[in-house]
């Protein structure tokens, strides 16, 4: 299960007319426009790495990055400029090179993307965390200026440095404001951490990030002829060569042509969630004008089977998810469990790694489905925690150590204060 704790810097932090107008409240609409003020305001984005010295070098130059010295690499088709270097001994990415905060989002995650790819893990896992360190230009000119307004929002651990910088804590968020000569407007620098946990996983300490990860996704077509196949992908200019492989020409992902039962089923495979489903909405987009029709639809039904990843190795607890969360006609034979959910079937069944993999057959749409898998992922996970708290308490009491306190915060995690 992967839970991830987000936060976006408060607009007022960045714009300070804005905290003139109105304080903070927890409202949607508060959340949207302080996530709008902030990204505008974006400057460049710090992230760090577990990618080794050793590593360093060959990654940039599979990735295509154009090489100035060893700590400054840049991107020639997005402009993305990289500036490396060495905190506490790990390997951080400086992020710019774009004035639009939107194109340097998706161009650092789409550089990310190939480094995972590359290097066959999540390269921005470091003790089950991904860390990253938003840089945001603010129009504050004076250090008290920002104590005051820090104050009036109840932030926590307010400090001043030597070198003219103010410290602090937000809502259990650490930010820092900062100068970048000869500006006199300070910086802001906000502190994002995703944690991954592993859930069902008590004894074994994993660094892979093993959350839901879409790896397979197919779609039935109502193509039923190989030369009628051939003839749309020549009209869209995609190839098709022996034993029914498609290239791609917009990602990673894999593309091959199966026919079942009287018709073609297209089967993209890889590791990327976003690379797949796009590489299949771009192709059915430009088959579908060129057929006339929609090839998605066989008897008017859409068939999709999503298949993802999941970290789930306990059977009994999946199978206790799965009725709490009202699915039926659920059945299991050995480690293969299925069921129906809604309008979606569904099979667990176990990989290699004895985590269970899941296949969805649905008859909606995606986000649906990604909808139920959310929901089950937090109940899965929450009756892991429960088993999780239960035995962390047994060892307690085996230890002879005393809880002091335990408070259950708004996102359900629950922090354990122990006497020692």
């Amino acid at each position: 299960m992967s839970i991830t704790l987000m936060a976006y810097p408060m607009a007022f932090l960045i714009a300070p007319e804005e905290a003139k107008k109105e304080q903070l409240r927890i409202k949607t609409d508060d959340k949207n426009k302080n996530q709008s003020v902030a990204t505008e305001n974006l400057k460049f984005i710090k992230v760090m790495t577990n990618v080794e010295n050793n590593e360093l070098e060959r990654f940039m130059t599979e990735v295509g990055t154009f090489q100035f010295d060893n700590k400054h690499f840049f991107v020639n088709s997005t402009n993305l400029d990289i500036k490396i270097e060495k905190i506490d001994d790990i390997i951080t990415f400086s992020l710019s090179g774009t004035d639009n905060p939107t194109i340097l989002l998706s161009s650092s995650e789409a550089l990310f993307t190939d480094l995972d790819r590359i290097a066959h893990r999540n390269v921005r896992l470091i003790n089950n965390k991904e860390i990253f360190y938003y840089n945001y230009t603010t129009n504050y000119t004076s250090i008290k200026e920002i104590y005051t307004e820090l104050k009036k929002q109840k932030a926590k651990q307010i400090r001043e440095t030597d070198t003219n910088e103010l410290t602090a804590n937000l809502k259990g968020q650490y930010i820092r404001y900062y100068k970048l000569l000869p500006d006199e407007r300070f910086m802001l620098e906000v502190e994002q951490k995703v944690t991954i946990m592993d859930i069902g996983k008590f004894e074994q300490y994993s660094d892979q990030y093993n959350s839901y990860t879409l790896t397979n996704l197919k779609i039935k077509t109502n193509i039923k002829t190989e030369e009628e196949l051939k003839h749309l992908l020549e009209q869209v200019r995609y190839g098709y060569y022996e034993g029914g492989q498609t290239p791609l020409r917009n990602s990673y992902a894999d593309l091959k042509w199966v026919l079942k039962d009287g018709y073609y089923v297209a089967e993209f495979s890889g590791q990327n969630n976003t690379a797949i489903t796009k590489e299949a909405e771009i192709l059915f987009r430009k088959m579908n004008i060129a057929a006339k029709r929609d090839l998605r639809l066989v008897n008017e039904t859409s068939t999709v089977i999503y298949t993802y990843n999941t970290n789930y190795t306990d059977k009994g607890v999946l199978l206790n998810t799965l009725y709490e969360h009202g699915a039926t006609e659920i059945t299991e034979n050995n480690d293969e469990i299925s069921c129906k959910l809604f309008n979606m079937e569904m099979k667990y069944y176990k990989n290699e790694t004895n985590a269970y993999v899941l296949d969805i057959t649905q008859n909606s749409n995606k986000a649906e489905c990604e909808d139920v898998i959310h929901d089950l992922n937090e109940e899965y996970g929450l009756n892991m925690q429960e088993i999780t708290y239960n035995k962390i308490k047994e060892r307690l009491q085996q230890e002879n150590l005393n809880l002091d306190s335990e408070t259950v915060l708004d996102d359900n995690t629950i922090v354990l204060t122990i006497e020692i």
